[in-house]
Parts: C-alpha cells; structure tokens; sequence
C-alpha cells in the first residue's frame, strides 16, 4: 500500500469522519474536518463536472463508487464504518439488523457488523466468510487497514470511478406518456393562409414528449421503464429498435394490432420556436388503466424512485398513474409534463395534489386553467397551480426557468445560446431536474439544482433532431464549464 502524504492524509480524515453519522453530504457541510484534501480528488471533481451536485454530495459519490469496487469484506467494513448505506434494499428483510448497521452511533453499528457478519458476507454473496473480528478489533487495526486501502484506491482513481446511488443501483424512473414518429420541417417562416412554402429540411425521427422524457432520463445515468401505446406498422418497429438502442425497456409498451403508430407534425423555425399539429389515433392506439394495471407495471411502480408523466396518455391513464405514484410506499418524486393540453383539464385536479413538479411553457401550464389563465401573469398562474396542490411549478420558456415552489421563487436563466427556443428543451430541463435532486438525496431546491437543469437545455443544441439531442450529464458539465469560462 502507498505511503504518500496524500493517501494518509485521506486516510486520516476517513479515521475522523467515520465518528458519528459517518460520511453524508450533511456531516461535510456541519463538520469542523478539514476536508479539502477529498475535494481536490481527481475522481471527486469529475463527480461534480459530470453531475452538477455539491462538492459535498460528489465526495459521497465518489468515496461510494470506490467502496463499491473493493473487496467484499473490505466493502462491509467501510460501508458500515462511514455509513454509507450500500447494502440498502438487501436489508429488507433483515429489519432487525438494518436497524441498528447504520446508526449515527458508531459503537452500535460495530457491534451490528461484529454480530451480523456472517450473514451481511451472504447478503452479498460471499459463502464463506473470513472470522468475524471482535468491537475492539474493528475499532483499531481492522477499520484503520480498511480506510488505508480505500484512500489508497480513491487517491489512484484517475477521475475514472463511476459514481454509484447507496444502494448500488441506478435511479429507478417510470415514464408515462407517448412515443410517435416526428416529421420535423425547419421552414424560414410559417405560411400565410391559401399560401405554401418549401422547407429546407426534414427528417423523420421517432419523437414524442413522453419517448424524449425516457431518453432524457436514460441519458441522465436512470433505470427508465417507458410505457406508451404504438402501432403495429413499420413506424412501430422503428419505435421499439429505438429505444432497445436507448437501452429503454420495452415490456411495458403497448402494441394495438394492425394500427398505424400516432405521428406528429413538427414545424420549426430557424430561431427554434416550434408548432406541432399532432395524430394521436387514440380511439385506436391508446394506454388502458387495464394496461397500467398489470404485474409488470405494479413492479415498475413499487421500485420506483420517481415517476414522470405526460399528458399524451387518455385521461383516465394520467389519473390512474398520478392516484397510484401518490400513494406508493416508496413516495417517488413525481413528475407531470404539461403537455398537450386536456380538453378539459379539471379532470385531473384531483390529482394535482400528488405532483412534486409540473413542467411546462407558459402556453402549456396556462391550458391546466379553466379559462386558460386569461388576464393573468404567470406568477399568477403559477400561484393557483400551487393552491391546486401542485408543490413546485417550473415555467419554462426561452431558455429561462421561472420557478414557484414553497422554498424558493427564482428565475433562472440558461447559458446564453443563439436561438430563442429549442424542441424538446422542456424534457431535457426536467430530466436534469430529476437527476439532481434524487443524486442529492431530494433536498429542497437550489440555485445550483436550476443552473444545473437550466444549462441541459442550452447542451446539444438541436432543432430538426429532437430525441436525439436529449443531453448526457457530461454534455451539461462541458456547458456549464464552457460557461463559466466565457463569464
């Protein structure tokens, strides 16, 4: 093992910091331990450059990322010892034990660990263990040895350790929306009426709010489960290679026999500003509660971590998944995309009181109103979507959030680009959303968290290619960087 300075020096702050609660963002925040010499890890400011969290939060990631990859038994003791909490779900059914491996008491969670060793080694698949050492044992050269080789490893780590959640899995997200095949013009200006224009390009991808969401969240390092209603034509196998490519589950994607798949017109202009005339064929091709009912998307549901949904699915489907996601025992933050808009919207306001965040244009989010928010700022319309029982309301338009919540009123403004707007920029801003909050542990917002999301909107700039376009985390820690340095 290393001698250097720095590796004993990490070392040493491990030795400190395993006292108490162990290693969280909070203790890093609150501690008198100068832990400086974790910041400046390469691998920690990779975290940060990647993800956008707190340096407090990137040092959890990536002394996690790291534990994960040591030896089983060396993995328990540093696990244990700073509380990191990896063996997470494997506890379920060890509530006696689960209990106490974690205490902000430190003494406690030795004699846990002591006493529980040979079972924890199974829990993660190590069938003979080595002797359990003693309390006294664990306290002095059993733990020191352990945090050595975790500083030895995490000082090596060349920036290069995938960050890992605490309980060794990625993100579980539900998406509930559509999933059509795009035909996208880009036209220099839109067509008086009796007048036609030639547009100077076009493709046809697949698309819809509820697929770019899933690709979004995919992107953004998630577990995505999509769930969506296509067809059973040569747009639908399009649809499903897609998203077998965006390693999107496809099991809880519906197919309507002998149905063509829905599409929507998408025209745009240079600047990005976008109109979209769409074919849903849903009295054809839709998502039944029948469907959302199933063992497939029951399991989906119960292991979810955060669920977003659009209005593209028959109301019934929205308020049937928002109903459910509000009354799961996990409580998965939840998502609702405002958009498009219901024919009568007071269907759902019921279910308002279930949503975390509604996402929308200032077009979109006034559609939730019954007179469309006639005569109202958007502060106003934000302020009823709120009393609605809608926790935070994020409008977002022009490259700018303008955010409502009980913490926090702000407006935060992406990284200057040269259009005014880009398709799919609001899915690209709510899966950027998600992926801070849930790696930060679902704090309230922050300033951060929205420059975070903001700036996801300005990365991969498109206006022809919308799914494809939906950013990965390094993608936004370049324009953030890129950012900050032309500031």
């Amino acid at each position: 093992m290393a001698t250097d300075a720095e590796v004993i020096g990490v070392r040493g702050v491990f030795l400190k910091l395993r006292t108490h609660a162990g290693l969280s963002a909070r203790r890093l925040r609150d501690t008198e331990v100068d832990t400086r010499v974790l910041a400046d890890l390469p691998v920690v400011q990779r975290v940060i450059r990647e993800s956008g969290v707190p340096v407090e939060q990137a040092i959890v990631d990536a002394v996690a990322g790291v534990v994960a990859e040591l030896s089983p038994t060396d993995r328990l003791i540093a696990d244990v010892v700073l509380a990191l909490g990896l063996l997470g779900e494997r506890l379920n059914d060890r509530p006696e034990l689960a209990a106490r491996l974690y205490r902000a008491d430190l003494g406690i969670r030795r004699i846990a660990l002591s006493e529980g060793w040979t079972a924890l080694h199974e829990l993660m698949g190590v069938s003979s263990s080595p002797p359990a050492p003693t309390v006294r044992g664990l306290r002095g050269s059993v733990e020191e040895r352990t945090l050595g080789v975790l500083a030895e490893r995490i000082v090596r780590a060349a920036g290069g350790v995938r960050p890992v959640s605490t309980d060794e899995r990625a993100n579980a997200v539900v998406v509930v929306g559509g999933a059509v095949m795009d035909l996208v013009s880009v036209v220099e200006r839109l067509p008086e009426k009796g007048e036609s224009v030639q547009a100077t390009s076009f493709q046809m991808n697949p698309g819809g709010k509820g697929l770019n969401l899933a690709v979004a969240g995919a992107r953004m390092g998630f577990d995505v489960r999509f769930a969506a209603a296509i067809g059973d034509d040569e747009p639908a196998t399009r649809l499903l290679e897609y998203m077998r490519a965006e390693d999107l589950a496809t099991d809880l994607i519906v197919r309507a026999p002998g149905e063509s798949t829905p599409v929507a017109q998408v025209i745009v202009l240079p600047n990005g500003d976008a109109a979209t005339i769409g074919w849903k064929n849903q009295l054809r091709v839709a998502l039944s509660t029948r469907d959302m009912r199933n063992q497939t998307m029951s399991q989906a549901l119960a292991h979810a971590d955060a669920v977003l949904v659009t209005l593209e699915a028959p109301v019934d489907v929205v308020k049937w998944t928002l109903n459910t996601a509000r009354s799961l025992p996990r409580e998965p933050l939840v998502l609702l995309q405002a958009s498009p808009p219901l024919e009568r919207p007071q269907q759902i306001y019921r279910e308002l009181g279930g949503v975390d965040y509604v996402v929308g244009s200032e077009w979109a989010l006034r559609q939730l109103l019954p007179d469309r928010g006639a005569g109202r700022t958007m502060e106003e319309v934000a302020r009823q979507l709120r009393t609605m029982g809608v926790t935070t309301v994020c409008v977002v338009e022009n490259f700018q959030a303008m955010i409502s919540s009980p913490q926090l009123q702000a407006t935060i403004n992406a990284p200057s680009v040269p259009l005014t707007d880009s398709p799919g920029a609001r899915e690209a801003f709510s899966a950027a959303l998600l992926h801070h909050l849930l790696r930060i542990g679902r704090r309230d917002l922050t300033d951060e968290t929205l420059k975070w999301a903001t700036a996801a909107m300005a990365t991969n700039l498109s206006i022809d290619i919308i799914t494809d376009a939906m950013p990965k985390p390094s993608d936004v820690g370049r324009t953030l960087e890129s950012d900050q340095s032309v500031g």
